[in-house]
């Protein structure tokens, strides 16, 4: 066996052991009671979590609503100066024109 293998099997022993000993230990009266307190020591802390979440995606679909249509006319701007930007280039370039390159026009 390769010692990544080895290495593999023994983290998926050391996961399915922490699991049967958790398992156990909210099996136990003691351990369920352990577990309703941290929950209930945490929950402000959720609810908090919470409504940060729904300000932060509630800020984001405002910036959204402002910035889309900027985006939108910038793109189309860009896409209408692309031609004479196509131009200019080839103007300075010969060689692109018409589809030939500078190894064509050297032959």
């Amino acid at each position: 066996m390769k010692r990544t293998q080895v290495a593999a099997l023994l983290a998926g022993a050391a996961l399915g052991l922490t699991g049967v000993a958790v398992a156990v230990a909210l099996s136990r009266k003691e351990g369920r009671e352990a577990a309703k307190r941290l929950l209930d020591k945490t929950a402000p802390y959720a609810a908090q979590a919470r409504q940060v979440g729904e300000r932060v995606a509630k800020s984001a679909g405002e910036q959204y609503q402002v910035l889309a249509p900027k985006a939108a006319e910038v793109f189309s701007s860009v896409r209408e100066q692309a031609p004479a930007a196509v131009g200019a280039v080839s103007a300075r370039l010969p060689w692109l024109q018409n589809g030939t390159t500078a190894v064509d026009t050297a032959e």
